[in-house]
């Protein structure tokens, strides 16, 4: 008998987004998610299989690309920059995600906080 998970997947998934903002995703530690998730190392992969399951999840809660925050749209470019070339699942959700989406608006929005942390 498997033990009932006591937490909300989708809002520790969010919970756990700046670990990968403030990291990227190569540099997010297992033992950091742990840490800030409050949660055993079993528990995070009995929920979400992985790392990248965890960041998958994060993906998942994103609101539409016009109305994210400025810390949803860090987490979409650490998504964009270091995962989604190399992993197909991440690429395909954004292709969906941002498909709708003004590209040349979005270039300027994105190129704009990355400037921004240039300072």
């Amino acid at each position: 008998m498997t033990r009932q998970r006591n937490f909300d997947k989708a809002a520790m998934a969010v919970k756990l987004m700046p670990v990968f903002t403030g990291h990227g995703y190569e540099g997010a530690s297992v033992s950091e998610l742990v840490t800030v998730s409050g949660l055993l190392r079993g528990s995070l992969y009995a929920a979400y299989g992985s790392k990248l399951g965890i960041f998958v999840a994060g993906l998942e809660q994103l609101p539409p690309i016009t109305k994210l925050t400025d810390e949803q749209l860090d987490f979409v470019i650490v998504g964009l920059l270091e995962v989604a070339p190399n992993n197909p699942v991440v690429k395909d959700f954004f292709k969906k995600y941002l498909a709708t989406a003004d590209k040349n608006e979005l270039a300027l929005k994105i190129g704009s906080v990355i400037l921004a942390k240039t300072n």
